[in-house]
């Protein structure tokens, strides 16, 4: 009688296992397979990427420029101006350019634009046109940009980018002037704060402490933690939903009374309060200083006009 069939591990009945082979090349035709649909994915998330960063950028442009349209309340027929600002590699220069007219123009328009590049000290050491990418190919560090409006040949007001450090992160923001020196509005357009906390910096009636206050309020702006007066919280947070010029007739006398009080910090996010009153305060003096320096360069590059 034969004996009964065993594996390699001499179980009787157990099929003898072998090892895979491959063909020769297999191998190689999995990973240049594996490689190209890796290239191919990549090169598809790339594509949707850029055109969808091109649209979002395109998108992020029309919500800025609606917030200083808002701001400043401007109307049909006033122009924006937009002027960069950066800083030196060497940190020992500050360069703003500014476009050849609107904020919206063409790219053949922004082609025009006008370099001015000051010394820390304020001495104009030259000037002349500039390519729009020049900035960018100089590895020049932003400040910020300046809007300046116009309405009838006639100033109508500055928006002016500014930066803080918040409770998380950076916060950046919109600080609107009127023709005198006043706030005519803050608007926080990136933030990373806690909802319900620090995220209140954002809101309609903690924006709203900061406007009608005049230079000699600025300089000393504080926050405060004290609780704030229930018919000022009243007619902050119907600020956003009223016409501007009804809310100015309605509780002007409360926003004079309170322009000389200090701000009243969202209750546990004290940080994120001082952090924008701070940031919208050096924004302000800075750009007055920086102002006293560019306009008259401005004006003689425009011609007079």
């Amino acid at each position: 009688m034969s004996a009964p069939a065993t594996g390699g591990g001499g179980v009787p009945g157990a099929a003898v296992s072998k090892a895979p082979t491959w063909a020769p090349g297999e191998t190689w035709r999995i990973v240049l397979s594996m490689t190209l649909i890796c290239a191919a994915g990549a090169a598809i998330l790339g594509g949707v990427y850029l055109g969808t960063e091109r649209y979002a950028e395109a998108s992020r442009q029309r919500n800025e420029r609606a917030a200083v349209e808002d701001l400043l309340s401007l109307g049909p027929g006033a122009t924006v101006a937009e002027i960069r600002q950066y800083l030196s590699p060497a940190r020992d220069a500050v360069i703003y350019r500014a476009g050849g007219g609107d904020a919206a123009a063409s790219a053949e328009a922004a082609a025009a634009a006008r370099e001015f590049v000051f010394a820390l000290d304020g001495t104009l050491l030259r000037s002349g046109d500039v390519a729009p990418a020049a900035a960018d190919a100089k590895g020049l560090l932003p400040l910020g940009r300046i809007f300046a409006a116009t309405r009838a040949g006639a100033p109508a007001g500055f928006v002016v980018e500014g930066e803080a450090r918040g409770y998380k992160n950076r916060i950046r923001f919109f600080v609107a002037l009127d023709g005198d020196w006043r706030i005519a509005g803050v608007r926080v357009v990136e933030h990373e704060e806690d909802p319900g906390l620090g995220a209140e910096v954002a809101t309609d009636w903690f924006q709203g402490q900061y406007a009608g206050r005049g230079m000699e309020d600025v300089v000393s702006m504080d926050v405060t933690k004290d609780p704030m007066p229930e018919d000022w919280r009243g007619a902050l947070r119907r600020r956003g939903a009223a016409d501007g010029r009804e809310w100015a007739e309605q509780f002007g006398s409360l926003q004079s009374r309170e322009a000389g009080h200090p701000i009243y910090a969202v209750t546990g996010a004290t940080i994120s309060s001082r952090a924008l009153t701070d940031g919208v305060r050096a924004t302000i003096l800075h750009f007055r200083r920086r102002w006293a320096l560019l306009e008259p360069y401005l004006h003689d590059a425009a011609g007079g006009e």
